[in-house]
């Protein structure tokens, strides 16, 4: 079963400073360059606690939340699809050809409507998916196109196109700006307190630099 409604209503109650408060608490008693690095992300509080939370969602645009469970709560990271799918065209970029079993995995099946005559069809943006550490455990998961991608396993589909997205390559789709925020923050948590490694490609205190 997906848990997808309680993240829905669990994220409401998510108060964004608390769990920044905390987190810049932890990565300061994590070590020196700890300490440095969270006198950065307090530089920045006032400006991400000025973002409104929760985002709005505005009807006609669309738009994909991913949620993040801490001890704090629940916050939800919104992703623009749309501005991904003109991002895809800008950059010209090539989709990765995927055996449907390779990547059915990616689709919660909670998030499956399996009554035919309930799905609106809606192919304006293509198949995608994201896989980063902190998003998503490391795992491919669909952000958009989930019957697609289920429709061509089930139907026993030999590839499927799919634009696939890692780590920073997701930063441009975050839909505001308090959701690329904590997902720095959280990469430089998970590093300087956790011991986890920094995604190929990723700055320690990226964000606090800008």
């Amino acid at each position: 079963m997906s848990r997808i409604p309680y993240y829905e209503q669990e994220s409401f109650h998510f108060r964004p400073e608390v769990h920044v408060k905390t987190r810049i608490k932890e990565i300061a008693n994590s070590s020196d360059i700890g300490a440095k690095i969270a006198l950065g992300w307090e530089h920045k509080l006032e400006e991400l606690l000025n973002e409104k939370y929760p985002v709005n969602h505005p009807v006609g645009k669309e738009t994909f939340s991913l949620y993040g469970d801490f001890p704090s709560g629940i916050f939800e990271y919104a992703l623009d699809i749309d501005g991904a799918t003109m991002l895809i065209k800008e950059k010209q970029m090539t989709p990765t050809i995927f055996n449907p079993g390779d990547i059915i995995h990616a689709v919660d099946q909670g998030n499956v409507n399996t009554d035919p005559s309930k799905i609106n069809p809606n192919h304006k943006n293509p198949v995608m998916i994201v896989k980063s550490q902190v998003l998503t455990d490391n795992q491919f998961y669909c952000i958009n196109g989930n019957h697609r991608i289920n429709e061509a396993f089930k139907c026993g589909a030999n590839d499927i196109e799919v634009y696939a997205f890692e780590e920073l390559d997701i930063v441009p789709i975050f839909y505001d700006q308090l959701s690329e925020a904590i997902y720095y923050l959280e990469n430089d948590y998970q590093y300087l307190v956790e011991g986890k490694p920094l995604p190929k490609g990723f700055n320690l205190g990226a964000y606090i630099k800008k």
